[in-house]
């Protein structure tokens, strides 16, 4: 009996000394067993990071579903501030809110399956890369630093279309909303220690220490709201003030015509010194399709393949601008009419208002842009965020708040006075100006898509005074629908049924 245990152990040490001598003298070319996982060169690794910017959220920003419309306004959809004359897909049920419903699930399935797909590729990446002694340690980190802000934009998408959600694709239990954030706070933290702090074109069209840093404030602004009130608003202050000392960053300005507006430039480049990012697509099909009412198919000078307007704004929402604002004008953000050669006959079709601002060219010569991109954070969201969080940090109205916002209500408004529009905003209370701010919000951003989310994390929704210009803030839980219904309360979608594995 002890013959045989010491025989058997002798063996294994045997034979664990030959496969120590073999890997000692391991062959050039072989892969060890600890680095098997390794990436074998920075080309390698390059390829892996770049699907992140096509996987998750920038991939769904950029779709555009010719039959269902824009699954990323599913929120502003359920908000009813923004209609579609979709027929078809999860927008009728949104639009009533029946978040329950087969065709939302069907949604709610498509969004957290794209998702935790960059999420999983972000995860494979980080764990390679510390394995590859191939790549410098420079790269590293940059790629790294990437890696996990592509987690954490996708981690916090999760948490704001479902709230708490699990921490793997197919758990069967969900981690808490605060422990959720934890995570994408640090992805986001470690992603700006590593990350250049570049323009979207010194950069070389990558993510930079900038926009995680708004991302990172967007994040903890929506913390410091409902449900969680986790008053995050100092560190939101801290993380963009970088970004406005910079001076990297300006909003553009207007040319001599409305044409030439600042907002017909951004139109026309996506690239703009405004913008912090700008999501690209490979392929597929732009919101350009979205520009049009569904009549326009018929047009024969619209050179855009046409869909139907999946995007126009309520009357609630084209109220809460005033007469004189340049972005409320025709051919600016929206546009109502356009002019269509019939024969040796020139005829205006006018139609409700549509995206003008998601269309390339000019005047009669519109089409869809060549490439299809997306600007992303532009300076005004900067101005508006700093603004906002910095009242709520020292729950008072400050100079540089009120700064802020004047320099973004006064592009859009440019005929007001500014010394007079700053005496009047400095003597506001702290919530009366909160109220100024979101409201400015809801007026630059609208083709953001954020508003549902803004609603949802201030628990207020804009109304109008009956026989008044003037716009208010009520509560959330007092909003109802035009036959009745309320509002879902947290505007969120149900996690999917059956989680794709």
């Amino acid at each position: 009996m002890h013959i045989s245990t010491f025989f058997k152990n002798s063996c294994l040490v045997i034979f664990c000394s030959l496969l120590w001598a073999c890997e000692k003298e391991q062959l050039p070319g072989e892969i060890h067993p600890q680095t098997q996982n390794a990436y074998q060169n920075i080309e390698e690794a390059q390829a892996a990071v770049e699907a992140l910017y096509h996987l998750g959220y920038p991939s769904i920003a950029l779709e555009a579903d010719a039959n269902k419309g824009l699954p990323l306004a599913w929120s502003v959809y359920l908000s009813r501030l923004i209609e579609s004359e979709a027929s078809e897909g999860y927008y009728p049920d949104l639009h009533q809110g029946k978040v329950s419903s087969p065709k939302v699930q069907e949604l709610s399935k498509k969004l957290y399956t794209s998702y935790f797909d960059a999420i999983e590729q972000a995860d494979t990446i980080i764990a390679r890369i510390n394995d590859s002694p191939s790549v410098n340690v420079q790269e590293r980190e940059r790629l790294q630093g990437e890696a996990k802000f592509f987690r954490a934009l996708n981690r916090f998408s999760l948490l704001r279309t479902f709230g708490a959600h699990p921490t793997t694709r197919t758990s069967s239990t969900s981690g808490t909303e605060v422990a959720l954030y934890s995570l994408v706070i640090k992805d986001l933290q470690d992603a700006i220690a590593r990350l250049p702090h570049k323009t979207f074109i010194e950069n070389k069209s990558r993510v930079s220490a900038f926009i995680a840093r708004a991302l990172l404030a967007e994040v903890y602004i929506q913390m410091s709201g409902l449900p969680l009130r986790e008053n995050k608003w100092a560190e939101a202050t801290a993380i963009l003030r970088p970004i406005l000392a910079s001076g990297k960053y300006q909003l553009l300005g207007h040319g001599p015509s409305e044409d030439l507006s600042a907002y017909n430039k951004l139109r026309q480049n996506p690239t703009a010194q405004e913008y912090l990012h700008t999501w690209q697509a490979k392929d597929g099909s732009s919101r350009s399709i979205f520009s049009f009412p569904s009549k326009a198919k018929g047009w024969s000078n619209v050179k855009t393949t046409v869909a139907f307007n999946a995007y126009e704004p309520s009357k609630l929402l084209q109220s809460l601008y005033a007469e004189e604002d340049i972005r409320a004008k025709d051919r600016q953000f929206f546009h109502s009419f356009f002019k269509v050669q019939e024969g040796n006959k020139t005829i205006f079709e006018v139609f409700n208002p549509a995206p003008y601002f998601w269309l390339a060219g000019e005047g009669n010569s519109l089409s869809a842009p060549r490439v299809n991109q997306l600007g992303a954070y532009r300076y005004a969201e900067i101005l508006l965020m700093f603004s906002e969080a910095l009242c709520q940090s020292e729950a008072t109205v400050r100079e540089e708040a009120v700064e802020a916002l004047l320099d973004v209500k006064l592009r859009a408004m440019p005929h007001l006075n500014r010394e007079e529009e700053k005496a009047e905003l400095m003597a506001l209370g702290i919530d009366a100006f909160l109220q100024k701010v979101w409201l400015e919000r809801f007026r630059e951003l609208v083709l953001e898509m954020k508003m549902g989310y803004d609603i949802a994390r201030t628990g207020f929704y804009p109304s109008k005074v009956q026989g008044s210009t003037e716009i208010i803030f009520i509560p959330l839980t007092e909003v109802h629908s035009p036959s009745g219904g309320a509002l879902p309360r947290n505007l969120r979608l149900p996690l999917p049924l059956s989680p794709t594995p």
